[in-house]
């Protein structure tokens, strides 16, 4: 990301979060955030922005009952990965098998180079290429069973990238340095916000991240991110921050935060999954590094202890074998899956 953007998105995520903070609390919610959004984009009418600011509520609405269904079926003993694969299953139930499979495929092949990224910036050094080939990948064998293996293959990537940007989030607050400028007094109400009103915060990022992306100031997201996957991006970012806060000031153990901020990855992953293989998302955008710069901006205004080098070396190196396990176990299929978002890494 251009180090201008980078710090532009962060001046307009802290602007959010402050106004946020400090707004008139007699002023619906949804009126508030449309004011916010229309004072940055004065061109936008009101009816435009009050719509965009509905959107953006009901996505997040959308996301935490996803969340929500996750962490009960995790209660009964099911895997997150194992609960990713069944929610992509009723999407492509009913599509043609060679249809849902090579889509799949392609899925797959994103997060993969999504992954390859995050394994990049944790290991400061080039990561394994995958081969690919001239043409795409055209599987015309595919079943029920091998759908189903697929969807879990895909949710291990998925759980991959949770704990790759969970690794990259520590990193970047163990390098960056405490901000002496942040009132405490706002890392206080922020905290509280995200306890007492997580649904409105969530929705403050996501209406700063859409603001970016209208105005050209972040480059981490497809010109066309819609209002949805902006949204599920911000809500992922908002989960995270809580856990690893949490971790930070010792109320959760490590385990337990990486848990939580996992969950909050697959509940996103799930829907932008879905999305691909409906055609909704022309592809999976890669979401590690704004979640990463988002979290750290909200972990700077909530004046979070720091981390220490221990705690990002057992995270860095849960990521790697998580890494090398998928690479492992996926082994025969390595080099024939076309990454289709090489450009990602260009």
């Amino acid at each position: 990301m251009d180090r201008n953007q980078e710090t532009e998105l962060k001046i307009l995520l802290e602007k959010f979060t402050g106004l946020y903070i400090g707004r008139d609390k007699s002023v619906d919610f949804s009126k508030w955030l449309a004011g916010q959004i229309r004072q940055e984009m004065p061109d936008m009418t009101e009816n435009a922005s009050e719509t965009l600011s509905g959107d953006i509520i009901e996505a997040v609405a959308k996301y935490d009952h996803t969340l929500s269904e996750l962490n009960k079926a995790v209660e009964t003993g099911q895997s997150k990965e194992e609960w990713f694969a069944d929610r992509m299953s009723e999407t492509y139930s009913d599509m043609p098998s060679n249809e849902a499979g090579n889509k799949l495929l392609q899925i797959e092949s994103e997060w993969t180079a999504s992954n390859i990224q995050l394994m990049q910036e944790i290991e400061d050094e080039p990561e394994e290429t995958i081969e690919v080939l001239e043409s795409e990948v055209i599987d015309d064998n595919w079943n029920e069973y091998s759908l189903k293996s697929k969807a879990l293959d895909i949710g291990k990537q998925a759980v991959m990238s949770g704990l790759g940007a969970t690794a990259n989030i520590i990193k970047e607050n163990i390098e960056s340095g405490e901000n002496d400028n942040i009132s405490g007094v706002i890392g206080y109400a922020l905290r509280e916000g995200i306890e007492t009103a997580k649904g409105e915060v969530k929705a403050v990022v996501a209406g700063a991240v859409k603001t970016a992306a209208e105005k050209g100031l972040t480059n981490l997201l497809p010109e066309d991110a819609s209002v949805e996957t902006i949204s599920d991006i911000s809500c992922v970012a908002v989960e995270s921050t809580a856990a690893l806060f949490d971790v930070a000031t010792g109320k959760i153990t490590m385990s337990e935060g990486l848990e939580k901020a996992g969950k909050a990855g697959i509940a996103a992953a799930a829907k932008l999954g879905a999305n691909a293989l409906k055609g909704a998302l022309a592809s999976i955008p890669v979401v590690g590094p704004i979640v990463v710069k988002l979290s750290n901006g909200l972990l700077d205004h909530m004046k979070s202890p720091k981390f220490t080098e221990n705690v990002y070396t057992v995270v860095r190196d849960a990521a790697r074998a998580t890494w090398e396990g998928i690479k492992e176990t996926g082994r025969g299929i390595w080099n024939k899956i076309k990454n289709f978002g090489k450009k990602i890494l260009q």
